[in-house]
């Protein structure tokens, strides 16, 4: 029996339009997006334990542009990549640095934060030799893998989900500094009411032996999901045509 080209039209491409969104939760139309613990200013709980913070804003804002709807699910970093492996939410907005190494695995959103790794000390200990301290960093991590290379410090690794810790303990002389991404150094220098006055930023050179590395953070995707991942740069690229972005960075990112 001869089919025409017409009904082909009307009814297969719906089909495979289908098809092709029927993978994972996004099947009903909308993303399930993971996010990890505190990493404030990046993302936090307030005081009725609502998430909010600068990524927060930003996925808000590239639903929006994007026309998608989406749901936030907390998942331990320990746990975050291989859930996303195993299909049980679409995507993770975690501070996550793009590496080569990471672009092996999974695939990255266009860039939607720049970073780099900046070095909290007390403020007894600016324009101090730091050699032979011990230099704190997250586990993990992008600033844990460059302190790892480091001769000069001995280290201690705190659990990602742990913000706070390396923090407590440097303001309680257990640790002389931490190592981490420029949103949560700003955060714990200046702008954390516990901690005000404390603490300062200074060289990492003095323990990486030379400067960090430019960051930027990238929402993850499994490899190959080309769908998720279109909608996603399509949202982030209007919000920065609009300067979305921008205004974003200035609520949250005050140094």
């Amino acid at each position: 029996m001869k089919v025409s080209a017409l009904w082909i039209t009307r009814v297969l491409v719906p089909v495979l339009f289908c098809i092709c969104l029927s993978s994972g939760a996004f099947a009903q139309g909308t993303l399930v997006i993971a996010v990890n613990g505190d990493w404030p200013p990046m993302k936090m709980k307030d005081t009725q334990g609502k998430l909010t913070g600068y990524e927060m804003d930003m996925i808000k804002a590239v639903g929006a542009e994007a026309g998608f709807q989406f749901t936030i699910i907390e998942v331990p970093w320990e746990n975050i990549f291989d859930d996303l492996n195993a299909g049980r939410f679409d995507a993770i907005m975690a501070s996550v640095s793009i590496t080569g190494q990471r672009k092996e695995k999974f695939d990255f959103s266009l860039p939607y934060f720049s970073a780099e790794q900046l070095l909290v000390v007390p403020k007894s200990l600016v324009s101090k030799s730091l050699e032979g301290k011990t230099i704190a960093a997250f586990e993990s991590t992008t600033g844990a893998a460059a302190l790892q290379k480091s001769e000069l410090v001995a280290k201690k690794l705190y659990p990602a989900a742990e913000t706070e810790g390396p923090f407590k303990d440097m303001a309680d002389g257990k640790v002389d500094g931490v190592i981490c991404d420029t949103p949560v150094a700003i955060n714990y220098a200046f702008l954390k009411e516990t901690y005000k006055g404390k603490f300062a930023i200074v060289s990492e050179q003095s323990v990486l032996g030379g400067p960090s590395v430019k960051e930027e953070y990238g929402i993850v995707v499994k490899k190959g999901n080309t769908g998720v991942l279109d909608l996603l740069n399509t949202g982030i690229k209007a919000v920065k045509a609009k300067n979305i972005d921008t205004d974003i960075k200035t609520k949250w990112i005050k140094w």
